[in-house]
């Protein structure tokens, strides 16, 4: 059962959108044409006074004239109108609020002083708010998107907070693009209310979230973050941007943001168990390996290729991160060995010489899984054009059926016909990159991570 507080807010079960527009340019065209247009199985009500439906759906002039329950109200109307709706809103019972309305703290102290009258308004009707400045939400395990995002990601086990709107735009673009699967993607914007640690106490209780992900400018109560980030025991990632002066000023203006000093939040996040990461691409390569693999129970790596190139590239990765690539036990390289042409290198990491034949992959990687000195293993296979791409990836899956007591990544390089694998590795829960610095960078968070669960104690 997830905080009974936000649910209301992310599981709804009925949502009015005040400030719907005819207009398909406008944000309240594109909110609620985002949520009945989908599999959203509640009910969903337009409110506007001057405009009688939309898209042949009866439309409400007000809150109040809506005669089944409102779980959620979404406010897109302007800053100056906010108060009154919220009022209205509060006499309607409804339960919980998304402003996506602009015009706040991010434009200066007025706007600040609006916002606080916004917040305690809310908090008077007993109304949890998300936002202001926020972009929605999207919720994939209720077919749920309330927010400006034109497509729905993949389903996955991923969970999203972001600071910023546009950017969780782009995100679900990238993630759609990528085909990696997201549960739910939240703009908390200048976070009146609703902050990230109310997020990670809903989403350590929410079963479809295994990983959480972060993009953070400021935090307005980093011992109230901290708190609740230590009672996660899932895989919690973050982007802290805003470290730099220029970075730090535009926070300010972005979203309202304090952004503190960088050196404090790395502590912070240390202690509390969340794994710091540079970019969005880091993040959510992160991200897939977390959600779908087993514990690293150490830093040793094995790495499996069909070409030396590759395998080279992938050790100096994985060393430059504090990985280990040791030798192997001499009953695994005989083992190996027996797979392969007498002039392939059976050491660590292992070149196959072009050969990625299926049951070379198969059995090479469950020896590897089953090597005692070998904590994670990375599957390389480099696209030559003579090859199958399928065949070593169908080897894969099918050798981590069998057996999968340690975290295993593939890096498949190469163009359209690598790209036609990603589908068979999504479905197979297998983390995939195209390139072995990628692959590195996620086996290096699943060790890191792993090295939080022991100082706590888990």
């Amino acid at each position: 059962m997830t905080d009974s507080s936000l649910n209301p807010m992310l599981r709804p079960r009925s949502i009015a959108v005040i400030g719907v527009s005819r207009e398909p340019s406008k944000w309240g065209y594109k909110v609620f044409h985002n949520i009945v247009s989908n599999a959203y199985k509640g009910k969903a009500y337009p409110v506007n006074p001057s405009t009688p439906d939309i898209d042949g759906i009866k439309c409400y002039a007000r809150v109040g004239d809506i005669l089944g329950e409102v779980d959620l109200a979404i406010i897109i109307v302007p800053a100056s109108a906010a108060l009154q709706v919220v009022d209205e809103c509060g006499a309607k019972k409804v339960k919980a609020l998304c402003v996506i309305t602009a015009g706040f703290s991010e434009v200066g102290p007025d706007g600040a002083v609006l916002e606080e009258k916004l917040k305690q308004k809310a908090a008077s009707y007993g109304m949890r708010m998300l936002g202001p400045n926020t972009m929605g939400f999207v919720n994939n395990s209720i077919s749920l998107n309330a927010s400006i995002v034109p497509r729905m990601p993949p389903k996955g086990e991923i969970s999203f907070i972001t600071q910023s709107g546009a950017l969780g735009l782009s995100l679900v673009d990238w993630a759609i693009g990528s085909n990696l699967g997201m549960n739910c993607v939240v703009s908390t914007g200048n976070k009146a209310d609703v902050s990230e640690a109310d997020l990670l106490e809903f989403f350590e209780q929410d079963k479809g979230t295994w990983t959480i992900a972060m993009y953070i400018e400021g935090l307005k109560d980093g011992r109230k973050f901290m708190e609740a980030a230590r009672k996660v025991k899932k895989a919690k990632l973050a982007i802290k941007a805003g470290v730099s002066q220029a970075g730090a000023r535009a926070a300010a203006s972005h979203t309202g943001s304090l952004a503190g000093s960088d050196a404090v939040y790395d502590a912070a996040f240390r202690q509390c168990g969340v794994v710091r990461v540079e970019g969005v691409e880091e993040m959510f390569d992160a991200a897939m390996a977390l959600s779908t693999q087993p514990k690293a129970n150490g830093n040793r790596v094995a790495i499996l290729s069909n070409g030396g190139g590759a395998a080279i590239m992938a050790s100096d990765a994985c060393e430059r991160r504090g990985m280990k690539v040791p030798e192997l036990t001499r009953h695994t390289k005989a083992g190996i060995a027996r797979l392969l042409p007498a002039f392939a290198s059976v050491k660590n990491p292992i070149d196959t010489v072009a050969k990625s034949d299926y049951d070379i992959y198969r059995e090479a990687l469950k020896m590897l899984i089953d090597d005692k000195d070998i904590d994670c293993v990375m599957v390389i296979y480099a696209h030559a054009g003579f090859t199958s791409a399928a065949e070593p990836a169908r080897a894969v899956i099918d050798a981590l059926k069998e057996k999968y007591p340690k975290p295993v990544v593939a890096c498949w390089m190469g163009g359209r016909e690598v790209n036609a694998v990603a589908g068979m590795f999504r479905r197979n829960r297998v983390p995939f990159y195209p390139a072995p610095e990628r692959a590195a960078e996620a086996l290096s968070a699943l060790i890191r991570y792993n090295g939080f669960l022991k100082e706590a104690g888990k």
